[in-house]
């Protein structure tokens, strides 16, 4: 069904209308051209023929006159001269009166001839024109063209006038022009049969995947979002193609992250909750004594706590991902040590050694005091629940050109190999009752991630079960930040 509301048909129809247009405006240009040089041929030739019987014309015609020395001989010689030149030849003396004519029945023998053509001849110019003939409806080409003596005005002139239907056709009979005119009529319907045809075919190769795409938006419309499209071009479509499946597959992805993150948040919130909803069903129904209920109160403010931790994780790791942060120059060795600090009473409880090798000068970067130091303590907090007593955490500062690398290094249990590659996502544990008898919420490796990122620079890990694990972040330096 042709819609025209399509682009394929809005191409094919722009095609012809191009096509038409082009091909009238060539054949009005080469008709009118033709029609030129066919009518410039047909005066040149009967102007040749005119000046060739003024010179013979001229001898016989007596003084100033203007009277006829031999009309027979004038008559007979205009018949001659008209079989020749293919018109009817008229002589006229300077008054414009005829005196002689090629055709002897019905001729205008001594009659005066009133012509701007002979008019143009008597001044001594030639004088041509077209009119159409009232009795045959034909175009008839009329020349003048004086005849002259040598040092004296024009005697008189010789008219000469031919049918032009060899060239605009007539009753039954196609002139050149009205042939050259179904020529161009021919080749223009055939051109425009090439071009509707061959309009079609590129119109299909061009909206063709343009339907692929829209077929495949649609379905992502309806939830399918498993999309792809075969590229099989590498032009603007198919970059189109390429860019279509580079967002499918982003948009799946996002969305199953989506999914698995909102059941993992409900699967951390549910066990809290159920936790909380325990307690106080049971400290509804059932009479305790003071220590039962102190033992299930301390019960419920450890699950709230954990509740508000997770929250609070959350928070922060959706300000990350949205930008909320302000950047200020800090001192990185600055924020070491501050967090070391908090933290050094737990490495003395738990006997852990903490080892130090910082740069003796300030380290700037571009930065958030506030997240950079959260990071810092996740990655320590983390080598601190996963480090046995009698073990060790080294904290390691090393300047590169443009950047600094931070290097936190353990002495604990390790990360099994198959783990590596998930263990900066969310709710991501290596051992899902050990981390949670942690008090861990799965949100901390996963928000030290956005921050490293949202600074400016790279997180990775290096590790081997029953070996220790080494996390490495790299920040640019301060100078190396462009401000504007």
């Amino acid at each position: 069904m042709f819609a025209f509301r399509s682009i394929r048909s809005r191409l094919i129809v722009t095609f012809l209308a191009i096509i038409a247009a082009v091909m009238l405006i060539t054949s009005l240009f080469l008709y009118n051209q033709l029609e030129r040089y066919f009518i410039n041929s047909m005066v040149d030739s009967l102007t040749r023929s005119g000046y060739e019987a003024a010179i013979n014309v001229a001898g016989l015609l007596r003084d100033q006159t203007g009277t006829v020395a031999d009309s027979g001989k004038l008559s007979a010689y205009a018949e001659s001269v008209s079989r020749l030149a293919g018109a009817r030849i008229i002589f006229v003396n300077r008054q414009g009166t005829v005196i002689a004519d090629s055709v002897r029945v019905g001729g205008r023998l001594g009659q005066n001839l009133e012509q701007e053509e002979i008019d143009a001849a008597l001044a001594g110019e030639v004088g041509s024109g077209i009119l159409v003939s009232e009795r045959s409806g034909q175009r008839v080409l009329q020349v003048a063209v004086p005849i002259l003596e040598e040092g004296s005005d024009p005697m008189g002139a010789v008219f000469l006038s031919a049918s032009m239907q060899e060239i605009y056709g007539g009753d039954q009979v196609l002139g050149i022009l009205q042939r050259v005119r179904n020529y161009l009529l021919v080749a223009t319907l055939i051109a425009a049969g090439v071009v509707g045809g061959g309009s079609v075919i590129l119109a299909r190769r061009f909206t063709g995947p343009l339907e692929v795409l829209t077929s495949a938006a649609r379905r992502m419309g309806e939830g399918e979002l498993d999309q792809r499209i075969e590229v099989s071009s590498r032009d603007e479509i198919g970059h189109l193609a390429e860019q279509f499946n580079i967002m499918a597959a982003r948009l799946n992805y996002y969305t199953s992250n989506l999914r698995h993150f909102a059941s993992n948040v409900s699967h951390e919130l549910r066990t809290p909750l159920t936790s909380l909803s325990l307690i106080a069903k049971s400290m509804k129904e059932y009479e305790m004594e003071p220590e039962e209920q102190k033992e299930f109160i301390e019960d419920m403010d450890r699950e709230l706590d954990r509740l508000i931790a997770l929250v609070n994780d959350l928070l922060e790791l959706t300000k990350l991902q949205e930008g909320e942060q302000r950047h200020d120059p800090v001192c990185l060795v600055e924020i070491v040590e501050n967090t070391t600090v908090k933290l050094k009473p737990r490495f003395e409880q738990l006997n852990i050694r903490l080892i130090m090798e910082l740069p003796p000068r300030p380290v700037k970067v571009y930065g958030s005091k506030l997240q950079l130091s959260q990071a810092l303590h996740n990655l320590l907090d983390n080598a601190l629940k996963y480090t046995a007593a009698g073990g060790w955490v080294r904290i390691a500062m090393q300047l590169q050109k443009g950047a600094v690398e931070v290097k936190i290094e353990d002495s604990g249990c390790g990360i099994p190999e198959k783990d590596l590659p998930n263990i900066f996502e969310r709710f991501y544990r290596v051992d899902q009752a050990r981390s949670r008898d942690m008090g861990g919420t799965g949100l901390g490796l996963a928000i030290v991630k956005e921050t490293i990122v949202a600074h400016g620079g790279k997180i990775w890990v290096e590790s081997e079960e029953g070996e220790g694990s080494t996390f490495y972040f790299k920040l640019p330096l301060q100078e190396s930040v462009n401000y504007n």
